[in-house]
């Protein structure tokens, strides 16, 4: 009898982590398929910028790879990333995070930069 108990209490335990990982697992899903329809978004507008750059003002597709290089090669490494360094507030030379252009601190106003993208 206890035994029974033991085991029934042991199935419990377990359906509930088999719950919990089934719940994790669709709110993993849920977020690649968001990313999935931003990722697309993001590849249909590139395409409309180009396509208009390249009609409207001549732009070449070496003039694009040209600017590719330089800004990935902003952060030091050629690498296919963006990686924006942290700012240093010019008024109390704390470090600020890369999201906002106001130091927390002491309420300084900061460059945007390219950690505003």
């Amino acid at each position: 009898m206890l035994w029974d108990l033991y085991q029934q209490s042991q199935i419990r335990a377990t359906q509930a982590k088999v719950e919990s990982a089934s719940n994790r697992t669709k709110d993993v899903r849920d977020s690649v398929l968001k990313l999935e329809d931003r990722t697309d978004r993001l590849a249909l507008t590139t395409m409309a910028m180009w396509a208009l750059m390249s009609e409207k003002l001549g732009i070449t597709e070496a003039d694009l790879e040209a600017k590719i290089q330089e800004i990935d090669l902003s952060d030091g490494r050629l690498d296919g990333k963006v990686r924006v360094q942290a700012k240093t507030c010019p008024s109390c030379n704390r470090k600020l995070s890369k999201r906002h252009n106001k130091c927390m601190y002491c309420g300084a106003e900061t460059s945007p930069g390219l950690g505003s993208l």
